[in-house]
């Protein structure tokens, strides 16, 4: 644990908790831990800063599953969770998840950052069964979910600076492997007082509650010592 708190980092709430999510788009486990995470931010408030960033399956290239091996995934995930998914968006093999991510990154960059874009197409692929890594189809869902002009969201996904922005995330997240870091999701939670914690293929809330409170306990005492103690002698 550090002495002091890190400097704020801009963009970010002052003295907030970042937590960076590591997430793609069209990753079941992804989705199923969204119920977790709004959960987290609505008790936290503007004390945590959630911010997602992209971690491309399979290097955005083909994911090399068959409909049927995702279906078999899609079971076991349900026999373990509760949560029960389509695997009709998979078309076969050759499917990737890059349009469905880059739609996503496309609208943030249109000004909706929030999650409403990517949770649209991550339902409509994993619950409807669309074929969300379809360019077309993905374009049209995330367009009528952020309200967007559907040439101008087309037209941004082509933008190299969204396409890099991605692979630098998904290369950021590469990175994690360093410390056994492999899985989607992955929440690197750093708190003001420079603590980190890293969880990675966790989706229950328990866990990411328990760690997130625990965090922001410690950020409390430290307060605390501070507003009834001179500072620190040099």
């Amino acid at each position: 644990m550090s002495a002091a708190k890190g400097a704020s980092t801009c963009g970010h709430e002052a003295g907030a908790m970042e937590i960076t999510y590591y997430l793609d788009v069209l990753s079941s486990w992804c989705l199923i831990a969204e119920d977790a995470v709004a959960r987290i931010r609505g008790e936290h408030g503007a004390r945590i800063d959630i911010t997602w960033r992209i971690a491309i399956l399979s290097g955005g290239g083909p994911m090399g599953n068959s409909r049927a091996l995702e279906a078999w995934y899609y079971r076991r995930t349900e026999a373990a969770t509760g949560f029960s998914f389509d695997p009709a968006w998979l078309e076969g093999p050759q499917t990737a998840t890059l349009e469905a991510n880059l739609a996503a990154e496309a609208a943030r960059a249109l000004g909706c950052g929030d999650d409403r874009v990517r949770l649209a197409l991550a339902r409509a692929a994993m619950r409807e069964g669309k074929r969300v890594g379809e360019h077309d189809v993905a374009v049209e869902i995330a367009a009528a979910a952020g309200n967007l002009d559907v040439k101008a969201l087309a037209e941004k996904m082509r933008d190299p600076a969204v396409i890099a922005r991605i692979y630098e995330s998904t290369a950021d997240f590469t990175a994690l492997g360093a410390h056994g870091v492999d899985q989607r999701p992955t929440f690197v939670m750093r708190s003001a007082i420079g603590d980190t914690a890293i969880l990675s293929g966790v989706y229950r809330y328990e866990p990411l509650a328990a760690i997130v409170a625990a965090m922001l306990r410690d950020e409390d005492a430290y307060a605390a010592f501070a507003a009834a103690n001179p500072p620190a002698p040099r």
